[in-house]
């Protein structure tokens, strides 16, 4: 592929994520998309990435070339130094480049869910949020043992910011709604969550539901003095 090609490739690739993540697209299947179009620059790649939860373990977000069960197997898998290379790249912090899955140590425990599946090299690059923090990593396994090629390494760069970009837009609507919807006291939800489900209750036509108003003594006064 000719670079001038190449670049308007990644252009439209990043072009048609930006406005998926602008229109409010859910952060799974704007994942999902990112890693199709990304096969379809390089139909040789297999596109995954994670995700890393509040208890700093892995979450999948997006396999599409991959079968369910191999992301089921990780999900929730605590990040440590021998993680294969998604894991052990986010634990590091820096990329994280295996070009034979069967003989690196990295991939002790791991390998017999990937190697079936006809995969023998993974390349793992961490996704960093603008505060530093490691929200993830974007990988690029390979049918045959070798590395990344330069137009390769170039696709990831751009998915790898793209993705950062995602996750926190992510973040960043968790947490309006939380604000919104829940207490910050006490976590609960509030008035405007039980108002919420009220109208969707109301507007099920087909469901029925009762609603139980408790009072409690004094509640003003507590409400006043505590907040």
């Amino acid at each position: 592929m000719r670079r001038h090609d190449s670049v308007e490739r990644l252009q439209s690739l990043q072009n048609a994520i930006l406005e998926s993540i602008a229109r409010g697209e859910e952060l799974a299947a704007i994942i999902a998309a990112l890693c199709q179009r990304v096969q379809a620059l390089a139909p040789e790649v297999v596109c995954s990435v994670v995700a890393v939860d509040d208890d700093f373990s892995l979450r999948p977000l997006a396999a599409p070339s991959r079968p369910p069960a191999y992301g089921e197997a990780l999900a929730g898998t605590p990040i440590g130094p021998r993680l294969g290379s998604c894991g052990t790249a986010i634990y590091r912090r820096s990329p994280v480049e295996v070009t034979d899955i069967a003989s690196d140590p990295l991939w002790d425990g791991y390998r017999d869910l990937v190697l079936p599946l006809g995969l023998r090299a993974c390349w793992s690059s961490p996704i960093a949020a603008r505060d530093g923090r490691i929200v993830g990593s974007f990988a690029f396994y390979y049918r045959d043992r070798r590395g990344a090629t330069p137009f390769e390494r170039r696709i990831v760069a751009t998915c790898v910011h793209l993705c950062a970009i995602a996750i926190e837009h992510e973040e960043v609507k968790a947490r309006n709604h939380r604000l919104a919807y829940f207490d910050t006291l006490t976590g609960l939800p509030n008035r405007a969550r039980f108002n919420e489900a009220i109208g969707q209750a109301t507007r099920r036509t087909s469901s029925r539901f009762g609603l139980i108003l408790i009072d409690i003594d004094h509640l003003k006064a507590v409400n006043d003095t505590m907040g």
